[in-house]
């Protein structure tokens, strides 16, 4: 049973969370299958759910889109253990659509037992979970309810714990998406100056080795020189939380010098001291290409698609010219869409123009 509390727990930690706790519960229970609805399906969510044996997306799909409507063990008392025998006579659970088209057609082989529980999670979710057994076992009994009773405080629990960590995993891919469409580039170290986490534009960055490189786990810049000053901002950072400080770092390429931004990070104290954020290092480079998105700079200004495209080349620092060779067309065409993309945006000048569609528009277009 220890193993099996373990496998729920650790459930939410794995890539597709459930997959092998419902094993490990199949097991401990003894069943021929054993399925747990995370979140039911509904006309506008297809929901999610895990199976164990794995049947197959198709058998998911087809819960999912048609079969839940039709499933006859469901609405059952929250947190209790329930057999098929208890809500409804073994007859009519045969009789069924669901049983006769469903069950016996995905799965492995002909299930016929039932045992299951709801378990209302504190978001107001009703999860499901249903254990089924073949014609040939012995039905459920007193002793499986009792088994399957011990572990649903720990489901309910992990449940939790799993909706927590997948809320604070969407937070953080916004906001690392946002920094991304910005070009900024954030590296996340531990208390040893060690690298955990680095945001795709640093890893661009780190990978190009044009001013800040990986050795190891640690970071080193070109110089040697300007290595001490990074760790030295590191250790003040550590002395001073709550203080940022800056450098700029030398390229080998000849480009522009990079800007890096060192910051402490408040420290959680609960946390595992190998591995808890300690600095972070925002970088940007200043000769990255900006990104703005042109349907949004369509929709808030009215741009036809020509002239959000020449404004997105202004916005990248080329001039009337450059951006009309750039994009083809004739320079009283580029100063014809300058003009109404100045009438549009309200400013008089190209400078202006640079600073309302950076702030406006940056970074707004959802990937």
């Amino acid at each position: 049973m220890n193993e099996t509390i373990h496998a729920i727990y650790q459930s939410v930690l794995e890539p597709e969370p459930w997959r092998g706790s419902m094993a490990l519960i199949s097991e401990y229970i003894g069943c021929t299958s054993t399925t747990i609805v995370v979140r039911p399906s509904s006309a506008t969510d297809l929901g999610y759910l895990v199976c164990h044996p794995a049947n197959g997306k198709e058998f998911e799909t087809a819960y999912q889109t048609k079969w839940y409507l039709s499933d006859p063990f469901v609405n059952l008392p929250p947190e209790r253990v329930v057999l098929v025998s208890d809500v409804m006579p073994h007859r009519a659970w045969e009789d069924s659509d669901y049983f006769q088209q469903f069950l016996r057609y995905g799965m492995p082989a002909d299930a016929d037992h039932g045992m299951g529980v709801d378990i209302v999670t504190s978001a107001g979710t009703v999860s499901r979970l249903r254990l089924y057994r073949h014609p040939e076992l012995p039905p459920f009994n007193l002793e499986d309810k009792r088994r399957l009773s011990i572990l649903v405080p720990h489901i309910k629990q992990a449940l939790a714990l799993t909706a927590q960590v997948t809320r604070s995993e969407a937070v953080r891919e916004i906001y690392e998406e946002g920094l991304d469409r910005l070009n900024i580039g954030v590296l996340v170290l531990d208390e040893r100056a060690q690298l955990l986490r680095a945001n795709p534009v640093a890893c661009h960055l780190l990978a190009a080795g044009d001013g800040l490189r990986l050795a190891g786990r640690e970071l080193e810049t070109c110089t040697p020189v300007e290595t001490r000053e990074l760790r030295r901002l590191l250790t003040d950072a550590s002395a001073n939380a709550g203080a940022v400080a800056a450098m700029s770092l030398s390229r080998p390429s000849g480009r522009r010098k990079m800007a890096a931004v060192v910051r402490r990070i408040p420290m959680i104290e609960e946390s595992d001291g190998r591995s808890r954020p300690a600095y972070a290092i925002f970088l940007r480079d200043p000769d990255a290409q900006a990104r703005p998105a042109q349907e949004i700079t369509r929709q808030l200004f009215d741009f036809t698609p020509a002239e959000a495209n020449f404004a997105v080349e202004l916005v990248n620092g080329l001039s009337l010219d450059d951006a009309a060779v750039k994009l083809g067309i004739r320079r009283n065409t580029a100063r014809a869409h300058l003009r109404a993309i100045f009438l549009k945006a309200g400013v008089t000048r190209q400078s202006e123009l640079v600073r309302v569609l950076l702030n406006a528009v940056l970074g707004l277009e959802v990937a």
